[in-house]
């Protein structure tokens, strides 16, 4: 956001993804509201009051996803976002990781990296590589992507762990890959606010790491997270 030095005004050239904020945090409000007005006006048997509420209940998690993303955000520009360290497993972490996306996605293990350990907070590990396969794997067969699955390659080399996966043609479409890992996507896939990517780099980074992008040719794009393994 803009301020005139002078005059203290703002100037109207606020970010994009302000107003995008803006409205995706209203936009669980509408069917709540709704709902609560059915709910207290309208002679609802028992399945409609129930659909009601589990309606209520969707959004609600919904918006409070949201406050969770701008709660990390902020913990991670204040430095606070890691709050344990402790051995992980790579393969076990990775396979964790992939979750209801892993049937989209194929990885590949270089050597005995399945066997690498990393050291780190887990919990956080776990939200980062869950965006990394997010960023693999986002539905590839509907109209930006030919359907086909995702390969992930996992190395370790000169001590760091490197995975690297083509970047969803989906989130390409509605993303800046320039500023993928730097400021808020307006156009970010997902139902959030487009804050995942930056909570992402922050972990990578947080952990002596690095998550970003590069060419590999033929107008495609990686996806490229690296992370130092344990000595231990």
């Amino acid at each position: 956001m803009t301020v005139d030095s002078r005059s203290g005004h703002h100037t109207g050239s606020s970010p994009a993804w302000m107003s995008k904020w803006a409205h995706d945090l209203r936009g669980p409000l509408a069917p709540i509201q709704s709902a609560l007005f059915l709910l207290r006006h309208s002679g609802s048997d028992a399945n409609e009051r129930d659909e009601l509420f589990e309606l209520i209940e969707r959004q609600i998690r919904r918006l409070t996803g949201m406050i969770d993303e701008i709660g990390d955000w902020v913990r991670a520009d204040q430095g606070r976002l890691l709050t344990r360290s402790g051995p992980i497993d790579l393969g076990l972490i990775v396979e964790a990781s992939r979750g209801l996306g892993s049937e989209a996605v194929e990885v590949r293990y270089e050597g005995d990296a399945e066997t690498a350990c990393l050291e780190g907070d887990a919990s956080r590990l776990a939200n980062l590589l869950s965006t990394f396969f997010w960023l693999v794997s986002t539905p590839r067969d509907n109209g930006h992507g030919n359907g086909a699955r995702a390969v992930v390659d996992i190395a370790v080399q000169d001590g760091r762990v490197r995975l690297t996966g083509p970047l969803s043609p989906a989130i390409r479409a509605g993303s800046d890959v320039e500023t993928l890992f730097t400021q808020p996507q307006v156009g970010a896939a997902g139902d959030g606010l487009g804050l995942r990517m930056l909570i992402a780099s922050a972990i990578a980074k947080g952990h002596g790491g690095e998550l970003g992008t590069r060419s590999s040719g033929d107008d495609a794009v990686e996806v490229v997270l690296q992370l130092p393994v344990s000595a231990g």
